[in-house]
């Protein structure tokens, strides 16, 4: 597997589908906390850096606060279900769905009988977009859980937008390469999380473990969406970026011999992609905007995995 030990955490799978993790954590100095390689001590973003970065948590402004999103006026396109909000820096701005896909809105989707067949190549083994629901039901604004990285994928294309990628100029280019993960500027998902960089959290510079729906909130599940106690940013209307189900992103899908099942073929059913945001089993506050999954196969499905999407 491709481990990043400075913001990987690895994803252990048990019998009950819970996905547990690992957090694998190095003290660094200011400029490299969110992948801001260019900024100084004294000069990070969100507020002043304590004088000696060694504390990981004092280089964050305990007062940093989200973003307003961008008042262009320029429309999001798509489905407004989710509905999205334009976020970004001018020249540079796109569109993010402003919570996790629901239930009621797969279900849409789901009804319109899209063809298995009109999938790209590192999707032809799909041959179904239904959910795996392991509790057998489904409430509609929960977030819909139990698809794969391709069932993400047709969603968001029918939906008339994408998989969260990586955006150059106001255009998705592509999906965010091994190299831009740190990226805040070109990798829309920690884009929008990290509001440009400016936070560790959605919310702000310090874990607060009463924001969001991770373990320590002890929700026991998914919550319905947007009802987390203040789990809203970094820009304002997102929510739900940390916490309450893993999200599928368009990122660096490999071929990853180590996931391929006894008798697997290798195929992109078995590459190794990556997921954000940590989820209701996962405990913070290694869980923040930079932190992704260790590889996890393209045809995972399982009840704390589900996504959102971004669109131009």
């Amino acid at each position: 597997m491709i481990e990043r030990p400075r913001r990987r955490v690895r994803l252990g799978f048990a019998s009950n589908l819970a996905l547990a993790l690992v957090a694998i954590a190095t003290v660094v100095a200011c400029g490299t906390l969110a992948g801001i390689d260019d900024y100084t001590i004294g000069e990070c973003k969100g507020g002043p850096c304590a004088p000696d970065a060694s504390d990981f948590d004092s280089v964050f402004d305990e007062d940093a606060r989200v973003l307003p999103p961008d008042d262009s006026g320029v429309p999001c396109p798509g489905k407004p279900a989710p509905p999205a909000v334009r976020v970004g820096a001018p020249g540079n701005t796109f569109c993010i769905d402003t919570t996790e896909v629901t239930n009621a809105q797969y279900d849409e989707f789901i009804a319109a009988k899209v063809d298995p067949k009109s999938q790209p190549a590192e999707c032809v083994w799909n041959s179904s977009f239904a959910r795996e629901r392991p509790d057998g039901g489904g409430i509609p604004n929960e977030p819909a859980v139990g698809v794969d990285w391709c069932d993400a994928r047709a969603y968001c294309s029918w939906a008339g937008k994408y998989l969260c990628g990586k955006v150059e100029n106001g255009k998705k280019t592509g999906p965010v390469t091994l190299e831009g993960l740190s990226d805040y500027k070109s990798h829309q998902w920690m884009l929008a999380c990290s509001a440009e960089g400016r936070l560790r959290y959605p919310y702000g510079g310090l874990h607060d473990p009463e924001k969001c729906n991770l373990a320590e909130l002890d929700a026991g599940a998914a919550l319905p969406v947007g009802t987390a106690p203040g789990c809203v940013g970094g820009y304002q209307g997102i929510h739900d970026l940390v916490g309450n189900v893993w999200e599928w992103f368009d990122g660096p899908c490999t071929n990853d011999r180590a996931l391929e099942v006894d008798g697997g073929d290798g195929g992109p059913a078995s590459d190794g992609c990556l997921l954000k945001g940590g989820s209701y089993v996962d405990r913070g506050p290694a869980h923040d905007c930079r932190n992704e999954s260790s590889n996890v196969r393209r045809d995972l499905r399982q009840r704390n995995v589900g996504f959102r999407c971004c669109s131009d």
